[in-house]
């Protein structure tokens, strides 16, 4: 022992610390089976869509349903396949679908009650907050890191699916398999899971935080979320300016739109340009002349073509998005209320 050291330790100099673990390694340990399962639960359904993906273009390839029939007779056998189509892999599709809209649901599910309200419940957040961990920074490190795995998850999740929706997206989709035209499957399609999921997140939090209790801040946010959803869906077709079509027959506006459209208004129209609503005229025996009663001249047509999805997806991304600001402001209020 150098004569250095011995000074110091007759010098009585206080041993240091042991090192602390850090507080995301206590949130990664506290969740790694959900994690692990979670993870292994992606691997298998990105699995499902590539062999789901294989499987429709090899179908689509095998009976020519890239092409329209030509003739009488191949327009039967045409027919055929395209049902033959929808009972096999429709199923696939939809449910795939329909996961990565509840996606949402659950990812708010999880972060009230498991990640947040527990914590609360238990009283085990005062036992970090003495060991110099600030109310903050508890609640950064217990939602920061699973909020950014189900972005992750969700982003890979919708990237994959989206690339096996596309697969068959060319064709006359909705023909094919109904109910998933791009308007119908709109929320898990694109960066709207993405956002959707972070809402979810950011509405358990705050769930989570103002009831502190790990059954009811679940289940208000399960309420919660699928309460928001008709809103939503409802405003949805407003957010980008539609292509509108007036034509004098009731029935020239739709092939006028277009396959694969999203036609999501239509009524009588007066010469001035005001619109009617509940005319009914296209259901009268004489349609003109219920036209003529109501001061209308013909019809109307608001919908959005296959180019606005995009757009669509961007504008309610970034509605839902802000929606998760706040709901996360609100939940930051609360932290620093919690402070003793």
């Amino acid at each position: 022992m150098s004569a250095t050291t011995v000074s110091r330790t007759a010098a009585g100099s206080a041993p240091r610390p042991p090192r602390t673990l850090g507080t995301a390694w206590v949130v990664w340990r506290r969740h790694r089976v959900a994690a692990w399962t979670a993870l292994a639960v992606l691997a298998a359904l990105c699995a499902e869509l590539v062999w789901l993906r294989g499987a429709m273009t090899e179908y689509v390839a095998a009976h020519g349903l890239a092409a329209p029939c030509a003739t009488e007779g191949d327009c039967a056998a045409h027919a055929a396949a395209v049902e033959e189509f929808g009972l096999r892999y429709g199923g696939f599709l939809g449910g795939n679908a329909l996961l990565l809209e509840f996606l949402p649901l659950f990812a708010g599910m999880f972060v009230a009650g498991p990640v947040i309200a527990r914590e609360l419940e238990s009283g085990t957040y005062k036992v970090a907050w003495t060991q110099s961990v600030s109310p903050l920074r508890w609640f950064a490190v217990k939602l920061g890191l699973p909020v950014a795995a189900l972005l992750v998850g969700a982003s890979v999740l919708s990237a994959v699916f989206l690339w096996t929706w596309r697969s068959v997206g060319h064709l006359d989709h909705g023909r094919l398999v109904d109910g998933t035209h791009w308007y119908e499957a709109f929320d898990a399609l694109g960066p709207a899971p993405v956002a959707n999921v972070l809402f979810g997140a950011a509405l358990g939090a705050l769930a989570g935080l103002l009831l502190r209790r790990t059954l009811p801040a679940m289940a208000v946010t399960a309420f919660v979320c699928v309460l928001l959803y008709w809103p939503l869906t409802a405003v949805r077709p407003y957010l980008v300016d539609p292509v509108t079509t007036t034509r004098m027959s009731y029935l020239e506006t739709r092939p006028f739109a277009g396959k694969d459209t999203w036609e999501y208004e239509r009524g009588s129209i007066t010469v001035s340009g005001r619109r009617l609503a509940d005319t009914d005229c296209h259901l009268a025996h004489v349609p003109t002349d219920c036209l003529a009663r109501h001061g209308a001249d013909g019809y109307y047509l608001d919908y959005h073509p296959p180019a606005h999805f995009q757009r669509l997806e961007l504008a309610q991304a970034g509605v839902v998005a802000a929606a998760a600001v706040a709901c996360a402001a609100g939940a930051l209020w609360r932290v620093r209320r919690l402070c003793p």
